[in-house]
């Protein structure tokens, strides 16, 4: 019912007509913080979530957001706190289930963060589970409905995340393998229940199209920037591209602009502008407008730098700031980006474009375990979809190899974290710019890192993640079969002047 909590988050769903002066600051602060979230901001969304709990302590959007910032802080054991707190007071409805993934995520980092550890979730999972899936078996013919669409996913979603919880709980802590198995794929089979059915056709037809349209003498000479500005990481999820652009990060003169790639926000109007010209019949016409786009992409990474620098500094920064160099170099990281080497190459045909490859079954098993935002990559929680969505990917690397030969610089994960001083040297020496004794540091940076590999860059270089997806290799063989000859990979770094540990001292 409306009074179920007895405080202002029984106003949490109301209209916002409906809610109390109260009820509307706590949803104005607790948005705001959402929004300080999304743009990296991490410190200053914690403050706006205070500004919430100080109206109503126990508001719970303020508490399970308040927590998920925490954790890219690294304020595991404050953190712990606010999601105990939901996982109790939102015990009867569980609209904020992120709490038991949440906490999940501190456990496996740092399991002395929260007293009694897993306890604080597992009886709970074990003994909530159970019913709900009793529930959605009673309730399956309405909800099968249209008009309960909501519904559906709303409890499809809950179990995903409990299960997704118990997977963690197995897979860390009991190593139970069989156990762990269970709950991954169950949640993934609630998770694909609610969606829609994939379209192996529509996206096989996305792939061909891009090698039909970009084949040698797409790109005319001479066209495009010769600016070296941005710096583009791509590659398939999961791939180790987080410590990359930590690693360029930790240059003075080069940096990171976020999750949300510049370049990508702008590609249709770009692809637009580029047909326009492209068929005005004035030859002079394309060379002027891929011009003026590389340079709006240019401006629009220096205007974020700005912004996101300008508001997260404070009195005391300013001074440290009049000495920071003006930055020379932007990455732009959006994996999906390798979709589009053709535009990249038509506006940048000098700038770095670098791909990190990983030991593709460690890829593809990282994907498939991680849960990422709503989207696309729903699509990689099902074996079919994430096995088809790989080899397209590993289809297209080699199109713009064939295409565009030595374009591309691929950089190998198991490189990277096994010689990491020689790999960031030659990847700092392709960006044109001067060594930085600061680069090997990275992983001492303030700056928080909001994706799901945060805790790991907090640990700095790890190897004990290759080869990780060994321990359920029986479970994973219908995927291995569905990949054929994508399982192996045999791409080398192709950095100027790297080479590789001598092979003998590689694992084998």
């Amino acid at each position: 019912g409306t009074q179920a909590f007895g405080n202002l988050n029984d106003e949490l769903f109301l209209p916002n007509a409906g809610k109390s002066v109260d009820g509307l600051l706590c949803a104005v602060y607790a948005g705001l913080g959402k929004i300080y979230f999304m743009a990296n901001m991490f410190e200053k969304s914690v403050e706006s979530y205070d500004e919430a709990l100080n109206i109503e302590p126990m508001y719970l959007d303020a508490l399970s957001y308040r927590a998920s910032s925490l954790i890219i802080l690294g304020r595991y054991e404050e953190a712990a706190m606010n999601y105990t707190t939901v996982i109790q007071t939102d015990g009867k409805q569980r609209m904020f289930v992120d709490a038991f993934t949440g906490m999940a995520k501190i456990l496996v980092a740092k399991e002395e963060a929260v007293p009694n550890g897993w306890d604080v979730i597992v009886p709970t999972l074990e003994r909530e589970i159970p019913n709900i899936e009793n529930r959605l078996e009673q309730m399956s013919p309405q909800l099968q409905l249209p008009q309960n669409a909501g519904s559906l996913s709303f409890i499809t979603g809950l179990l995903t995340k409990m299960h997704l919880a118990m997977f963690s709980y197995h897979d860390v802590k009991t190593k139970q393998t069989k156990e762990a198995w269970h709950h991954l794929s169950t949640a993934y089979k609630h998770k694909m229940s609610a969606l829609p059915k994939w379209s192996a056709a529509h996206e096989d037809q996305r792939i061909d199209t891009i090698k039909k349209i970009f084949r040698p003498g797409f790109w005319p000479e001479g066209t495009g920037s010769t600016s070296r500005v941005p710096i583009f990481i791509i590659g398939f999820v999961r791939s180790g591209s987080t410590l990359l652009e930590r690693v360029l990060d930790a240059h003075s003169l080069i940096v990171g602009t976020g999750e949300d790639s510049v370049f990508n926000g702008r590609l249709d109007y770009i692809r637009n502008k580029v047909v326009e010209a492209s068929i005005s019949g004035d030859p002079t016409m394309v060379p002027r407008v891929v011009k003026e786009l590389a340079g709006e992409v240019v401006n629009g990474m220096k205007d974020r730098w700005r912004t996101i620098d300008s508001s997260t500094s404070d009195e005391k920064d300013a001074i440290e700031k009049e000495k920071q160099p003006v930055p020379r170099r932007f990455s732009d990281k959006m994996l999906t980006n390798y979709l589009n080497i053709g535009f990249i190459h038509m506006l940048f045909p000098r700038a770095l474009i670098l791909h990190v490859a990983r030991e593709p079954m460690d890829t593809i098993f990282s994907a498939y375990k991680h849960e990422f935002p709503p989207g696309t990559l729903d699509y990689t929680s099902d074996f079919p979809s994430l096995a088809q969505l790989y080899q397209n990917y590993r289809d297209i690397m080699k199109h713009w190899d064939e295409v565009l030969p030595g374009r591309v610089t691929h950089v190998r994960y198991e490189d990277l974290v096994r010689d990491m001083p020689n790999v960031a040297r030659s990847v700092i020496n392709a960006t044109g710019l001067q060594w930085d004794d600061g680069v090997l540091e990275f992983h001492k940076k303030k700056q928080a890192v909001n994706t799901l590999s945060t805790t790991q860059v907090r640990k700095g270089i790890y190897s004990h993640h290759l080869k990780s997806w060994m321990t359920y290799e029986e479970e994973l063989q219908p995927l291995v079969k569905m990949l054929g000859d994508s399982v192996e990979w045999d791409l080398k770094t192709s950095l100027a002047n790297y080479v590789p540990p001598a092979e003998e001292e590689k694992e084998g």
